[in-house]
């Protein structure tokens, strides 16, 4: 894998945007790592749209992933840490980008590719009754809620697009092409939709006059009503009013026009030009400022004025790439030069387009072809990076995954616990009793009303953003705490941070601790002291201390038989990220996780207690199956959980499929036997069951009259939640402790007698 040449960290590049000329930046940093440099990317999606492919996305040739740059991917392969939020401000003073909702994160350089947002503000009723297209970074649900109601019953048939131009001319006629597509399954004839073409200027105007004409020639053919010279003023629900106080009937209009510059811009002290841009020098530095540079649509380049179009966004990423290696050696800016023609292929909707360069202009299916392949082939650049396993063998540990899937396996952790608790000696420490010897936290009788309730976590980084992985290395260590059904007081916590500057190691320990204190201040938890060291990577764990009730307190061992099995969140964080370091899983995928992995288990606790919860585990390293077991050990039990019941991160089931595993898993699965797990050869089973989880969930014994209305409070406290199996009836020891895992249950498992396991609903790993 890609990544910073190991040595010290001496500046740090923040790229503000995932816009056309960032991606190519970090494609070339990616592709010769700059000495040296820590590179930040802050992006408000993760996947970043290739605005010429967005026309042919909606008239249905390429699917969601075809036209979008996955950016988790692409800045794990740059070696680059990812932000995912919204940049609104810039301290010039403090070399500080502000970030809503989290703290402000340091620079040495700064570059900002963020494009244009939306300002319709002159068109009266558009913010309510229109679309707007722009910014493209977020059209697509837009799109495909639109494409919806058209296609459903009584749904809008009259379509307007706003504005002439190049985006509007595409736009209206993939709009086209895919509802008369689409619509014959619906019920819904192609001559039953209308669609019109409006602008205050010519069609094209910025093009040659053969590719105007060719253009009118394609919407009348299409029978587009062209509305030109004409400004929208107005739009209604059902039609768009004009400057001339002419009316187009429209159930459905989107705009293409009317883009203006991040309004945060004003407030930063950056120069800008009239119309609110960033104002660039040829070098692509913002005027005034040696180490900030703009590009893209967001910017403007005085002295070489040139309309918003992606294809100037594109040309901008090797100059950019090369001004700011040159800055990060502390050398001069060179200046660049845009060109003044390019080629422009206009897609028709279906499998033709319109090629124009300076006077030149033809068109036909082969300029599709055309614009087709240069699409595809940008769009490989960022798709097809190489898996870091290529050319390792199975056995490599090359690369070995982080969060809780570092620690020790189960197998060697027993026996040197073992050796240990043969060896230990009488003595004062003798008069402190750990009421829970073999849990996961410390249950501490000290005398008084209440229990005392201890336990530590430490992990190398699951995820190289510091503020992210402070939230989920305190999530994941109040979870311990809360399986006892105890009451968190306070934290000492303990950080690793690699060889860089001075002020950008104060920056990465601000910024883990802030993300932990964002996480355990809503718990009332404060960070009482704690311990930095250095280390190669970065790395954070927490001490965390709390009190419970000693008749409150609940250990893994309280199952009873005929309870049934709740899982409080999804499972595979270990595939997830194992996914994610071969650079297999997707960025929606990664967000959904960490998104989980930061939620405090609090609120799932409390309605476990508020339910009569007895056994209660938090679900980390040893994978549900491995956890369950310790369970069912301490009461001497069997249970049966079914597959389909167990809830899943989005992506789990493919990356499993692809072969993805957790470099943890292997000493699960050395510890099978020890489980009885009886799964048969199902190897994709073992994979979910033995995944180590960071910041897993609580798994709880409920009994079963109070599933469904528990289900029901933890759905309305926000809490993923759903009831996986069941406790087996016995006697006593009498039954081996085992899991039984099945595989091809159905939604209700038999030993409930009738009582429906509500949860998610997701596919088994295995056909029925």
């Amino acid at each position: 894998m890609h990544s910073n040449p190991p040595g010290r960290v001496e500046r740090r590049l923040v790229l503000v945007g995932g816009g056309h000329a960032h991606v190519g930046v970090l494609r070339e940093l990616a592709m010769a790592p700059e000495p040296g440099l820590d590179v930040v990317l802050v992006a408000k999606e993760l996947d970043a749209p290739y605005s010429g492919m967005l026309p042919g996305y909606v008239a249905g040739h390429y699917d969601i992933d075809g036209c979008h740059i996955d950016l988790v991917r692409l800045a794990h392969f740059a070696g680059a840490r990812l932000i995912h939020g919204t940049a609104n401000g810039v301290d010039t003073k403090l070399n500080q980008v502000h970030i809503l909702g989290r703290p402000p994160i340091a620079f040495n350089i700064l570059s900002i590719d963020t494009g244009i947002t939306p300002s319709v503000g002159d068109i009266a009723g558009a913010d309510l009754h229109a679309v707007a297209v722009k910014p493209v970074s977020t059209f697509a649900p837009r799109w495909k809620a639109l494409e919806a109601r058209a296609l459903g019953k009584g749904g809008p048939r009259r379509i307007a697009v706003i504005g002439t131009g190049a985006a509007g001319f595409e736009l209206v006629l993939a709009i086209r092409h895919r509802l008369r597509q689409l619509g014959p399954a619906h019920g819904i004839g192609a001559g039953d939709f209308s669609f019109a073409l409006i602008g205050s200027g010519t069609l094209l105007a910025s093009h040659n006059p053969g590719a105007r004409g060719l253009a009118r020639r394609e919407l009348v053919r299409a029978g587009v009503t062209l509305v030109e010279g004409d400004a929208a003023v107005a739009v209604d629900r059902d039609r768009v009013r004009l400057a001339s106080g002419r009316e187009i009937l429209s159930d459905a209009t989107l705009v293409t026009t009317k883009a203006a510059a991040p309004g945060w811009f004003a407030g930063t002290g950056l120069s800008l030009d009239p119309r609110g841009f960033l104002a660039v020098e040829p070098t692509l530095q913002v005027v005034g400022e040696s180490d900030i540079f703009a590009v893209g649509d967001c910017a403007t380049v005085l002295e070489h004025p040139r309309e918003k179009a992606g294809v100037f966004a594109v040309r901008q990423a090797p100059p950019l790439t090369r001004n700011l290696r040159l800055r990060a050696r502390g050398m001069t800016a060179e200046p660049f030069v845009p060109q003044k023609q390019f080629l422009t292929l206009l897609s028709c909707g279906g499998t033709t387009a319109i090629a124009s360069r300076g006077a030149f202009a033809a068109g036909g299916r082969w300029a599709w072809r055309l614009k087709d392949h240069i699409d595809r082939t940008f769009m490989r650049k960022f798709q097809d990076l190489p898996d870091p396993m290529h050319g390792m063998s199975e056995a490599s540990d090359s690369i070995l995954c982080a969060g809780c899937a570092a620690k020790l396996g189960p197998a060697p952790l027993a026996r040197a616990l073992a050796r240990f608790a043969a060896s230990a000696e009488t003595g004062p420490a003798d008069r402190v009793r750990n009421l829970a010897p073999r849990d996961d936290a410390a249950l501490l009788d000290l005398g008084g009303d209440a229990l005392r309730v201890e336990s530590i976590d430490h992990f190398p980084a699951i995820w190289p953003e510091p503020y992210v992985l402070g939230e989920i290395a305190a999530a994941h260590a109040l979870s311990d705490i809360l399986a006892k059904g105890a009451k968190p007081d306070h934290a000492l916590a303990l950080a690793g941070l690699p060889s860089a500057a001075a002020h950008l190691q104060e920056d990465d320990l601000f910024q883990l601790l802030a993300g932990a204190r964002a996480v355990l201040g809503r718990e009332g938890v404060p960070v009482v002291g704690g311990h930095t060291a250095r280390a190669e990577q970065i790395s954070i764990g927490f001490f965390i201390s709390g009190a419970v009730a000693r008749d409150q307190f609940w250990l893994k061992g309280g199952l009873k038989g005929g309870e049934v099995l709740v899982l409080t969140k999804p499972l595979g964080t270990g595939i997830i990220f194992a996914g994610w370091m071969r650079r297999l899983a997707k960025a929606r995928e990664v967000a959904a996780a960490l998104a989980g992995m930061r939620a405090s288990s609090s609120v799932a606790a409390r309605v476990l207690r508020e339910h009569g919860a007895t056994g209660v585990t938090d679900v980390t390293g040893f994978g549900l199956a491995g956890h369950l077991t310790e369970m069912l050990e301490a009461t001497s039990g069997r249970a049966t959980i079914g597959l389909a019941q167990c809830m899943r991160y989005e992506g789990v089931d493919r990356l499993i499929a692809s072969g993805v595993r957790s470099s943890l898993l292997a000493e699960n699965l050395a510890f099978r036997d020890k489980m009885a797990l009886e799964v048969g050869d199902e190897e994709a089973a073992l994979a979910l069951l033995l995944d180590p989880q960071t910041s897993g969930g609580l798994l709880a014994g409920i009994s079963p009259e109070v599933v469904e209305p528990l289900l029901a409070a933890m759905a309305q406290a926000g809490v993923e939640a759903a009831a996986i199996g069941v406790v087996e009836r016995g006697q006593g020891k009498a039954l081996n402790a085992a899991v039984r895992v099945v595989v091809k249950s159905a939604v209700v498992l038999p030993e409930l007698a009738g009582t429906a396991l509500r949860g998610a609903s997701l596919s088994p790993l295995t056909a029925q």
